[in-house]
């Protein structure tokens, strides 16, 4: 079940990317297109890579709370 929903919300981000990148192109907003690419290899390595987008998150985030954390003293 978790699988098929992944994957109609993947389809569905899938065309709303699609009509964005599309409507950039046709403005020559080179810039947001460029943007809005990048933005969709990061959402498709965590589509397709799950536990390694989960677990670069996880060092993401104990890296700031370590550099976040409040001294002891």
């Amino acid at each position: 079940m978790a699988g098929y929903v992944t994957s109609i919300l993947s389809t569905l981000f899938a065309i709303a990317l699609g009509a964005r990148v599309f409507t950039h192109w046709g403005k020559s907003e080179w810039g947001k297109l460029v943007t809005c690419l990048l933005g969709a290899a990061i959402a498709g390595y965590c589509i397709y890579y799950p536990q390694a987008a989960i677990d670069i998150l996880t060092a993401l985030g104990t890296l700031l709370a370590n550099l976040f954390k409040p001294s002891g003293g």
